[in-house]
């Protein structure tokens, strides 16, 4: 029979770490967008909704974002 806890055979904590695990995504996905909002800034000193949902990183920007998220 499976369990429905993994942590400490107490289901609520398993509730937490969903919701912790649920908060960090988000965080790293605001961190990212406003990383990008700043590259575009110091780029153009302007910045749209589409330069964020366009924003395709340099092989050196992509490098540095997946070191951002590795050390996130």
């Amino acid at each position: 029979m499976a369990k429905d806890y993994f942590l400490d055979d107490d289901p609520a904590i398993d509730r937490v770490m969903k919701v912790v695990v649920a908060l960090a995504r988000e965080t790293y996905v605001l961190k990212d967008r406003l990383g990008i909002v700043e590259r575009k800034l110091d780029e153009k000193g302007v910045v749209s909704r589409a330069d964020i949902d366009d924003f395709k990183p340099t092989s050196e920007e992509e490098k540095e974002i997946l070191a951002a998220r590795d050390a996130f």
